[in-house]
């Protein structure tokens, strides 16, 4: 059997990254000051986050509202129109298809848009489950 190698004996240059190591450690642990800075910091930049983001949050928002309301005033307008048969004192006519297609498109898109923008405005905090094969759930 052979014998283990013997340790040799830590050179000048190890000897003086163990002492910068152990000075670094002891600094470090004596410090709390700097921890507290550091979670003061820490702190503050998570409010600043927060605050972006909720006027980002407003911002967005108001611009879906607004397109939201405009697309709901032309498909109130549209209707309207086709209905008393004149827009902007012009004959105006649209076939019951096309009026029909057109407010369940502006309806649906409208709906999405403030889908959209509630999933990125509350999101999701748990991860979705891995999702399963059928015939691994049995």
């Amino acid at each position: 059997m052979t014998e283990p190698p013997l340790p040799t004996p830590p050179t000048d240059n190890q000897a003086a990254i163990e002492r910068a190591i152990q000075q670094g450690l002891e600094t470090e642990r004596r410090s709390p000051a700097a921890n507290a800075d550091l979670e003061r910091l820490t702190r503050q930049l998570r409010y600043r986050e927060a605050v972006d983001q909720r006027w980002l949050r407003l911002g967005v928002g108001a611009i879906v509202f607004v397109l939201s309301a405009g697309w709901l005033a032309a498909d109130v307008t549209l209707t309207l129109a086709a209905g008393w048969g004149e827009l902007g004192g012009r004959p105006f006519r649209l076939d019951s298809s096309v009026l029909v297609a057109f407010l369940t498109t502006s309806t649906a898109t409208v709906i999405g848009l403030f889908l959209v923008f509630l999933r990125w405005l509350y999101p999701q905090t748990n991860p979705p489950e891995e999702r399963q094969p059928e015939s691994e759930r049995r």
